[in-house]
């Protein structure tokens, strides 16, 4: 993003040379009077650069208006994971830095300009007194070559930006596994000395999920030390089988979670109410597990009644089900070795009963809108225990949207820059072609005069808007290819250098120029011959 911004202000920097350039050109005649009349060149490079001061000066205020404006959008993009504060105010540093390029742009964009200006030779420009004289062909080649750069740099963050969209939306169809729809949501996190010597499980959340269940329209509710793609509590766990040593997510459940997120079983049966405290210790795994531990690799499904851990002293545990792969902390990212207890035989003397039962989260399936489910949530929250009032209750579809990071995020703000790119690249074009035609009007009516068809000087000014197009996406493919490399690590189902995303924004980038040119090239095939010749 840091990236992005520097190029959308080189962008920016180069149009605004480029329309200072076209100015200076224009004043070559008027510049080489005071340099006659014996004004010193600094002098007027120091005029002209007080003038571009003011006008940046002006436009910095309005641009931390808009920025101030904009903070407010930012919100509702912002991933959870990123501690950003996003209140509408004002970061001295970061205003100053701000101040700071504006001046530096401020500068380079208009002294280099007036430079070129006050070394043009003086005698030329008041012999001739044309807008064509002095400098006016280099300075109109130097344009020329900063809008190929413009064009080069456009395609750069509309190519990125296509990249991220082509992630965003394949991510949206990866399969993840489980149901998100009418799914709500709460964190519960408790202090650890809150239960101290208690059986938290039969203290507080049994309780809570039956309270929990009675809620109308409530069709299931479950306990889960972390639903997929959750940022709450994660437990790893280490074993050691078979002489190898294993690490494994592990999550403790109620038998109820499976109706709720309708996971599905490769093999083998989910947890249910009948394993208690008192019945044999039981698990579930994932493909990922079974892979590792299973005597047959080729057969996952063969780990399915193996005993492989002590949930109590003399007590061993055995793998019960297999399930379906899901997604379980990103979208982007294949299954992780996952092993499932179930809650209902957790107590104090279990091996993981302190690790595992701090914070849950109690997952709801309703078929009523989930907004107006919180309210009562809360009050049965509130009443089982104090710390749990202001727990965070969100929707299983709002943290699938969450879990789209920095990708959906970064998605976002290129298409902001990539679309504020593509209209300076517009305007640097049009304004180019616009004064070329303005500057040539006199040769135009000549041509026309002499028996030119109109579609000729179309074909004319398309031509060149043509070149210049095929130069700049020529060089921006390049630097395309090479900036691909810094988001690779965002990028999702799609290449780096995926051929089809630079073919699109080439072809955007193509027709809106074409567009663009097709303005002035309209204007200078209806000249007017006799007012154009009768024109200076």
């Amino acid at each position: 993003l840091l990236a992005a911004a520097g190029v959308l202000w080189l962008i920016a920097s180069v149009n605004v040379t480029n329309l200072l350039l076209a100015r200076t050109t224009k004043q070559q005649r008027e510049i080489a009077v005071r340099g006659a009349l014996g004004a010193g060149r600094w002098c007027i490079v120091q005029q002209m650069t007080v003038e571009g001061l003011v006008l940046s000066t002006a436009a910095a205020v309005l641009g931390a208006g808009l920025a101030l404006a904009g903070i407010g959008l930012a919100k509702s993009f912002r991933p959870v994971h990123l501690n950003l504060d996003l209140s509408p105010h004002i970061n001295l540093t970061i205003l100053g830095a701000l101040c700071l390029l504006t001046l530096l742009s401020a500068v380079l964009s208009t002294a280099w300009p007036a430079l070129l200006a006050v070394r043009a030779p003086i005698e030329a420009s008041l012999r001739q007194g044309s807008l064509q004289a002095g400098t006016g062909q280099k300075h109109h080649r130097l344009r020329g070559a900063l809008v190929v750069a413009e064009i080069a740099m456009s395609l750069t963050l509309l190519a990125v930006c296509g990249l991220l969209l082509r992630t965003i939306y394949t991510l949206r169809h990866v399969p993840l596994g489980y149901r998100t729809d009418h799914i709500l949501v709460a964190n519960l996190n408790i202090p650890s000395f809150r239960f101290s010597g208690q059986d938290i499980a039969q203290s507080l959340y049994m309780p809570l999920l039956e309270k929990a269940q009675r809620l109308h329209g409530v069709e299931a509710a479950g306990l889960m030390s972390e639903v997929p793609l959750g940022q709450t509590f994660n437990i790893n766990l280490t074993l050691r089988m078979n002489g190898n040593e294993i690490s494994t997510l592990l999550k403790v459940v109620s038998p109820d979670i499976q109706r709720i997120f309708g996971f599905k079983m490769l093999a083998g049966r989910f947890l249910s109410n009948q394993d208690t405290t008192t019945s044999q210790p039981v698990a579930v795994v994932n493909p990922a597990f079974a892979r590792l531990y299973a005597p047959n690799k080729h057969d996952p499904q063969s780990v399915v009644g193996l005993k492989f851990w002590n949930l109590r002293k003399n007590q061993p545990m055995y793998i019960i089900g297999v399930l379906d792969n899901e997604r379980q902390k990103s979208i982007s990212q294949s299954s992780q070795p996952e092993v499932e207890v179930c809650l209902c035989q957790m107590t104090p003397d279990s091996s993981i009963y302190r690790p595992s039962t701090i914070a849950m989260d109690l997952a709801m399936r309703t078929g009523r809108p989930t907004a107006e489910l919180i309210p009562e949530l809360r009050d049965i929250l509130r009443q089982a225990s104090p710390e749990l009032a202001n727990a965070t209750i969100t929707t299983m579809d709002r943290i699938v949207e969450d879990s789209y990071g920095s990708q959906r995020l970064a998605a976002h703000l290129l298409e902001i820059f990539g679309g504020a790119a593509l209209l300076l690249c517009i305007a640097g074009l049009y304004g180019l072609l616009a004064y070329v035609v303005t500057q040539r009007t006199h040769e135009l009516g000549l041509r026309i005069a002499l028996g030119a068809q109109r579609a000729n000087l179309l074909w004319l000014v398309m031509r060149q808007a043509a070149a210049m197009l095929l130069v700049g996406v020529a060089a921006g493919i390049g630097l395309a290819l090479a900036s691909g490399r810094i988001v690779r690590g965002f990028l999702y189902g799609v290449s780096a250098h995926d051929g089809w995303t630079l073919t699109g924004a080439a072809a955007l980038l193509l027709a809106s120029g074409l567009a663009a040119a097709y303005i002035p090239a309209r204007r200078a095939a209806s000249v007017d011959p006799m007012e154009a010749l009768r024109a200076e």
